[in-house]
């Protein structure tokens, strides 16, 4: 995982204050995707005149970094390759949603709905009731809607944003704090300290508990969520 802003110019390091920072790598484990489609959606390519997905910053020392809207981004798009959205699909979608939505980040916005292998955005009519309509041909529709990935998301109220992501109900990722770093939600720990100290104390959760004044369950939860980026 990323554990240091060093890898940051200092122009970019303040301007992540707030926004996450991940690289490339850390987007992949983070999202459960192949790195190498994490960068195929960030890359300009000689047959397309823009890649599918555009970060929030400019390169760090040659060192490619996205924000914590970017990796939303990314884990939804990941999510509806995987449940039958063609590629080419996504791209006309993604592009349509950030015209019609106004947005630089469309699937981290909350109105974004899928049933599967079609898009949809929600909004209301003229008279205020909630419409559903598919993206693409812009046709009212009342599908059987599912968003299980997407409850894994808190969107903000004023802006229908991503806030945070959990992961599970210990870790969460907020862009607010060290940089947008998984963190034991109830705690504000990054997961990665309280792994380090664990492995480095012969597995004793006890003894890191007692350390940080915290519950032993919490230092497990830090340690199998970044086993489970290892895998």
């Amino acid at each position: 995982m990323y554990r240091q802003t060093n890898l940051l110019a200092e122009g970019t390091m303040i301007e992540a204050l707030g926004y996450g920072v991940y690289t490339h790598s850390e987007a992949a484990k983070l999202t459960g995707l192949k790195i190498s489609r994490v960068r195929e959606w960030f890359r300009f390519q000689l047959d397309r005149p823009e890649p599918m997905l555009r970060s929030h910053y400019e390169k760090a020392d040659g060192e490619r970094v996205i924000s914590f809207l970017d990796l939303v981004d990314v884990f939804v798009a990941g999510q509806l390759r995987e449940h039958g959205v063609s590629l080419q699909n996504l791209r006309k979608v993604y592009k349509k949603l950030s015209i019609d939505l106004d947005s630089l980040h469309p699937f981290s916005r909350q109105e974004l709905l899928s049933d599967g292998k079609t898009v949809f955005s929600r909004g209301l009519t003229a008279k205020g009731q909630e419409q559903i309509r598919e993206v693409l041909t812009g046709q009212g529709v009342f599908p059987h809607i599912i968003r299980p990935f997407l409850k894994q998301i808190d969107y903000d109220y004023a802006t229908s944003l991503a806030l945070r992501w959990h992961f599970n109900k210990d870790v969460v990722l907020d862009p607010t704090i060290y940089f947008g770093q998984p963190i034991v939600e109830e705690i504000g720990i990054p997961t990665y300290i309280l792994s380090n100290a664990y492995r480095a104390n012969n597995a004793d959760a006890n003894k890191v508990a007692a350390w940080y004044k915290i519950q032993p369950s919490q230092v497990l939860a830090a340690v199998h969520f970044e086993s489970s980026l290892a895998v």
